[in-house]
């Protein structure tokens, strides 16, 4: 079990890159009588020996100085909307440059964990890389075996934990204490599995072995007949009984024919599947004579639609398969001859491969946040597997970053191999942490995250939407001066940069030399941040920083912060607040992630609400943000909006004026509303600004209350404000 110990004195649990990179750090100083040094970039204070990283996994000692290994390099570049920080009071409809470095923390197995390969053998954790091909699972479609391709790994140290599984406890997993693992109840964390819950074991069968003995099983199974209750001995023998048996008395009585009669008669031959056939192909026999037939119109209109706004994931990927050769179809519609529940009469592809029954889709920001997307997206998926097709679903994101794993994904789909498995729950005898604190490994894989590890189905990464910029284990990213990153924003008709992704003060250093020339250039700087700073850091903000949204989850209530982020608790971000809102430089914003069930205490709401009237002001803007299980903390739920909406109530109680709910588009507390009278103010849909009903001065047009908006409603507002700029792979 972790220790308050453990979480104040942190030790040294990442790989060194083995060498001095990037430049000088400065927020640091020694540990007198030792020869470490403490790193003050945030409040985990990490004391760091020569040749050492620190938590963050960007700032390291050589030759007795701290180096900021990330100074000069950017992983990502992109455009928000300034509402997606958010922020909804300052500069409003303005276009930001969002960049980040590299940096934050991962989820690993000891040396010697097996992991299941695509083709069925197993491999040391420790010997598995980039291209590798995992066994995976499309857990939300029925458990179709979908492999995965490894995009990067990495390494650290950290406490062992062991999972034992069976009624005797002989099955044995192990692995970091947040590692999440596939249970009855969902994807559950390490640490908090328990005697009781059950967990998923997975056995290859299509070995060589598996093959020769299947033959002789099934040749004496017994099978039980579910008609008739008769027990019959072998496989063949078992299809001779159900031809019989099922088919038995299958005749219909004069009765039935007649009221089947009627039933025709009463309704539309055309709803009849067979005789729309034969009438679909008479049409078709008169389209493929008939040059003026109205079909011709019809598809000539239709082609041109589809192809008229491909989206830029549509795009790259037509461009990647022409590149590999690969014959296919744009835009291709996928006609279903067995439909399943709620799902639709046909689906369109964004890219086919007709012949081999393969559909190519490019997922972007709403099939990741939207529940509603999601759950069309598995009805979709179940529907075109039980019609012989293969769906393999690809991040739009991955195919700019990870265009070579990508290829080996489309490689895959269309060379696929016979894969078979057996899996069983079961159930956990013990889970506990051990006294083994040693190397770990770990790997990020794609498009399904999820791979077997001593034939247990576990997932690689916690709830983090910026898992593949946070959690790389290595100096990535184009090589830039603070200069260059300026030019960046200015060519993309931006007013301004954001530093988020990651906590920016883990690179602050780096962050400042850009801020200061951003300012030079008339561009505003805004912070992401968790909060956790130090003084040493909140000194440097004035410098350059104009606006912060500090980020808390949880409401940060003690043992939330303790378990899921791994601080004793919340104080260094009331704190820092506190010193930034001092320096009276920085328009402040709250922001609340609710986490249903562990996070989403409202007594912790009411104090957190209680702070930011009492140290910031009524004015202060709180956003209440709705959680989704997208990669990490998997065994929760989506947070009810109900959930959403009495915390805004305590906040509204506390007195505060401007109070939001994030991440459920269409819902009333998007909008700004007047204090004075209560009407909208600024009328929102997600990022996106649609009424604006302030004077030039911000005050209502209808009653004259002013707003404490800073700038006015910017011109961009109706631009195109989210987009890709900078991929690196």
């Amino acid at each position: 079990m972790v220790t308050k110990a453990d979480l104040i004195e942190p030790v040294d649990v990442r790989e060194p890159p083995g060498h001095a990179t990037g430049k000088v750090g400065e927020l640091w100083k020694p540990v007198e009588g030792t020869n470490k040094i403490v790193c003050t970039a945030c409040a985990r204070y990490c004391k760091i020996g020569e040749g050492q990283v620190g938590l963050c996994g960007v700032r390291g000692v050589h030759d007795g100085k701290l180096w900021l290994y990330v100074y000069g390099r950017v992983i990502t570049g992109h455009v928000d909307p300034i509402e997606k920080k958010p922020v909804m009071h300052y500069r409003p409809g303005s276009k930001i440059f969002s960049v980040a470095t590299t940096g934050c923390n991962w989820l690993c197995h000891p040396a010697g964990t097996p992991i299941l390969l695509a083709d069925g053998t197993t491999k040391p954790v420790e010997t598995v890389g980039p291209g590798d091909r995992v066994w995976s699972y499309n857990v939300d479609a029925g458990f179709q075996i979908l492999p995965n391709v490894v995009t990067h790994v990495g390494r650290r140290l950290d406490w062992i934990w062991r999972v034992r599984t069976g009624t005797r406890g002989g099955g044995i997993l192990e692995a970091t204490a947040e590692h999440p693992v596939l249970t009855r109840r969902g994807w559950t964390l390490v640490q908090n599995l328990a005697a009781g819950d059950e967990i998923l074991k997975v056995w290859y069968q299509n070995t060589s072995s598996w093959r020769s003995g299947r033959a002789e099983t099934i040749a004496s199974a017994d099978f039980t007949c579910g008609v008739c209750g008769e027990t019959v001995t072998g496989l063949a023998a078992w299809n001779r009984h159900r031809g019989l048996c099922y088919t038995k008395d299958a005749e219909y009585s004069e009765a039935e024919r007649l009221a089947r009669s009627e039933r025709m008669q009463s309704r539309n031959p055309m709803k009849n599947p067979e005789i729309a056939r034969r009438a679909l192909a008479t049409s078709r026999a008169r389209y493929l004579a008939d040059p003026t037939h109205g079909w011709h119109r019809n598809l000539e209109r239709l082609e041109l639609w589809r192809h008229r706004h491909p989206s830029g994931g549509e795009e790259r990927l037509y461009s990647v398969l022409d590149s590999m050769g690969i014959s296919y179809e744009k835009e291709y519609r996928i006609e279903l001859d067995h439909r399943l529940a709620n799902s639709r009469k046909y689906y369109v592809a964004d890219a086919a491969l007709p012949e081999m029954k393969v559909d190519l889709e490019i997922d972007g920001f709403w099939h990741v946040k939207s529940e509603k997307v999601r759950e069309s997206d598995r009805v979709r998926d179940a529907t075109l597997e039980a019609n012989g097709w293969r769906v393999v679903r690809i991040w739009s994101r991955d195919l700019f970053r990870h265009e070579a794993a990508v290829r080996d994904l489309i490689d895959e789909a269309i060379a696929p191999v016979l894969r078979k498995n057996k899996k069983m729950w079961l159930p956990i005898h013990s889970a506990s942490r051990t006294d083994r604190l040693e190397a770990v490994f770990s790997f990020e894989c794609l498009p399904n995250h999820n791979y077997v590890a001593s034939g247990v189905v576990v997932h690689n990464c916690r709830y983090c939407q910026n898992f593949d910029i946070s959690q790389r284990r290595k100096v990535e990213g184009i090589e830039v001066e603070p200069q260059d990153v300026v030019n960046m924003t200015l060519e993309q008709g931006c007013q301004g940069l954001a530093y988020t992704y990651n906590q920016p003060t883990i690179f602050m250093e780096f962050a400042r030399d850009i801020g200061m020339a951003a300012r030079k250039a008339g561009l505003m700087n805004i912070f992401v941040s968790n909060g956790y700073d130090t003084p040493e850091a909140v000194a440097e903000m004035p410098k350059f920083l104009d606006c912060i949204t500090v980020d808390f989850k949880g409401s940060g209530e003690t043992k939330f912060v303790q378990r899921y982020i791994g601080i004793p608790n919340a104080d260094p971000i009331f704190d820092t607040i506190q010193r930034i809102r001092d320096t009276k430089a920085t328009h402040i914003e709250i922001t609340d992630l609710i986490v249903p069930q562990v996070g989403d205490d409202l007594e912790a709401a009411k104090k957190l609400s209680k702070f930011v009237y009492d140290e910031l002001g009524p004015d202060t803007p709180i956003h209440f943000l709705r959680f989704h299980p997208d990669y990490k903390m998997n065994e929760f739920p989506w947070t009810p909006v109900e959930t959403l909406e009495k915390h805004c109530d305590v906040a509204t109680a506390a007195g505060l004026k401007y109070v939001y709910i994030g991440n459920v588009g269409g819902h009333k507390l998007e909008h700004t509303y007047c204090p004075g009278c209560g009407a909208i103010a600024i009328r929102r849909y997600q990022f996106d600004i649609t009424g604006w009903y302030l004077d030039k001065h911000n005050k209502c047009k209808k009653c004259g209350t002013q707003l404490p908006i800073v700038g006015g409603l910017e011109k961009t507002f109706k631009q195109d404000r989210y987009y890709s700029v900078l991929h690196h792979r």
